[in-house]
């Protein structure tokens, strides 16, 4: 049965409105309803439609919703009747800064290898008697080699994947920017950590190339007077030292110390490239942090650095290259040719086994 209110069609025998339905007729009619009863006559001017109509929504209210949230029961996913939304945007909980990367210039090469040639030690120039013999002053060259590294990040893409996801997300597009950023990260990582004693196909990085001039703390803190003895022996060794890089803790104390007597510790002399947060400036040497240095204590450490000698030697930058696939499926690779030069390590310095 099918009765229409407000021009509304409503199913009176459907289980869910039977009862209320029922209800509504006797209400509308200020008792029990027989089967004769008389709601609808335009011959005798009887039309009680509208009241049966306003008390059928009343009742419907009363008896609450015909869907809910829950209506249809569990679904694949949520419930039968409402699909489960997901927010396109994907949240990187994994992402690092790479502020030592994004500081470090890169230079183009050709080759396997990088090579340069070092003036190591001056004849020197002498004042002489008049007509003395004139031996020749000698200089001191050498040469050196760096080899290129080959970095690598690969990625690979299923038919179904690509095409259940299409109008969701862009998967080419977001494979191709995770593992862009991974091979970032891996510059950032190894121009700090890298050891090619331990690892032979990564380069050395500045840790283990600054060897010369590495002061022990012992696991204690470094003062004031700890670090500009430290620029006075770089500077001394004919460095010129603009930058210093350390762990969060250790910046964050060094920081404490000059607000012992600063307001506010100074900003950066030079602005640094790419806006990198929480730099200060100290006897004109710009700190800054990076989230690949050693944290553990004991084992931090501040690298001194002279930029004028240190560079990344690139003989190919970041590259896509589609790969052969035997499978249902789109493989790539992202790669990089090449090595840290650190051409004077000697003007240099690392403080290290800082607590």
């Amino acid at each position: 049965m099918v009765a229409t209110y407000f021009n509304k069609d409503v199913h009176l025998e459907d289980p869910d409105y039977s009862k209320s339905a029922e209800a509504v007729f006797e209400k509308a009619f200020g008792g029990a309803v027989t089967h004769e009863e008389v709601y609808y006559d335009p011959w005798n001017k009887i039309d009680k439609r509208e009241q049966i109509g306003r008390a059928l929504l009343e009742g419907l209210q009363k008896a609450g919703p015909s869907i809910s949230t829950a209506t249809g029961g569990s679904g694949t996913a949520g419930t039968a009747l409402i699909p489960v939304y997901v927010d396109p945007e994907i949240v990187d909980r994994t992402r690092y800064e790479t502020p030592i990367r994004a500081l470090i210039p890169r230079r183009a090469v050709r080759g396997k290898t990088y090579d340069y040639n070092r003036l190591t030690a001056k004849g020197g120039a002498h004042w002489r008697s008049e007509d003395a013999p004139l031996p020749e002053d000698v200089d001191t060259y050498s040469r050196g080699s760096v080899t290129m590294k080959y970095g690598y990040s690969v990625g690979s893409l299923s038919g179904p994947a690509i095409a259940a996801m299409r109008g969701f997300i862009d998967a080419s597009a977001l494979d191709l920017q995770v593992k862009t950023q991974a091979l970032i990260e891996l510059e950032e990582d190894t121009i700090i950590n890298g050891d090619v004693s331990t690892y032979a196909t990564e380069f050395n990085g500045l840790i283990k190339s600054i060897t010369t001039n590495t002061t022990d703390k012992s696991s204690a803190y470094p003062t004031l007077a700890d670090i500009r003895s430290e620029l006075a022996t770089c500077y001394n060794a004919k460095g010129r030292i603009t930058l210093a890089v350390t762990d969060a803790a250790t910046h964050n104390y060094i920081k404490g110390l000059l607000m012992d007597f600063q307001r506010q510790p100074a900003p950066p002399a030079e602005n640094l490239p790419f806006g990198i947060p929480g730099s200060f400036s100290f006897d004109g040497v710009n700190f800054i942090r990076s989230q690949f240095m050693p944290t553990t204590s004991g084992s931090r450490r501040i690298l001194f650095l002279d930029p004028r000698y240190i560079f990344m030697a690139v003989l190919q930058d970041i590259t896509f290259q589609e790969l052969p696939s035997l499978n249902d499926s789109v493989k790539y690779m992202l790669k990089v040719y090449e090595a840290l030069v650190v051409t004077f390590e000697g003007c240099m310095s690392q403080m290290y086994g800082i607590l």
